[in-house]
């Protein structure tokens, strides 16, 4: 029995998932939370045994790449995005901040079992990524970058936002280019964009 706890701020969601996989009678949802900082706090306190803790992204307060870098300070309990979306780039940087898997909500519940028990024994998946270059991977520096030329922020902006000199910045952004094969800040903003990042 894989032993669960589910996080997710939408309570009929929340109350769904947990029922459908207490009814496989593979998995025990142990707990549930509607919140990342719920979470934290009890993971603090909790001195038993889990095997994995089921994670949404999208919550008040504290988002799940948030709440993730939280749990690595407390837990090495394998965590598991369960999103609305199955966003490459969200996969990627959820990838590199320690996640073990971002599944898409529609997935059936026999396959999330199944991916479960891979995750557990030390696995990980990311569907997202599946289709994705490796090579063309965006550092999580460029990632965070990347984010603030979508929000159209300057490069002054850019640094002041990410604590780095302009002209660290400017490498930052004229590498992105590069790696998006773009000539100018518009083309890059656009092709940011169609891989999902906003």
């Amino acid at each position: 029995m894989i032993k669960v706890v589910l996080v997710d701020d939408q309570a009929l969601v929340q109350q769904g998932v947990a029922t459908l996989l207490n009814m496989t009678g593979a998995i025990d949802v142990i707990e549930t939370f509607s919140s990342g900082v719920k979470l934290c706090q009890w993971i603090q306190n909790y001195g038993g045994d889990l095997d994995l803790i089921l994670l949404d992204f999208h919550m008040p307060d504290q988002d799940g790449l948030e709440t993730l870098r939280l749990l690595n300070e407390q837990t090495k309990i394998p965590v598991v995005f369960l999103s609305t979306f199955a966003d490459a780039a969200l996969s990627r940087e959820a990838r590199r901040c320690g996640a073990r898997g971002w599944l898409a909500k529609s997935i059936e519940v026999d396959d999330l079992v199944s991916v479960l028990r891979v995750i557990v024994t030390g696995g990980s998946a990311f569907p997202a990524l599946a289709a994705t270059k490796v090579d063309s991977d965006l550092t999580s520096r460029e990632y965070e970058i990347a984010r603030c030329l979508v929000a159209g922020m300057t490069n002054q902006q850019i640094a002041d936002e990410c604590f780095l000199s302009l002209g660290t910045v400017k490498n930052y952004t004229s590498n992105l280019f590069s790696k998006l094969e773009v000539a100018n800040r518009s083309q890059a903003m656009t092709a940011l964009r169609e891989r999902g990042i906003s």
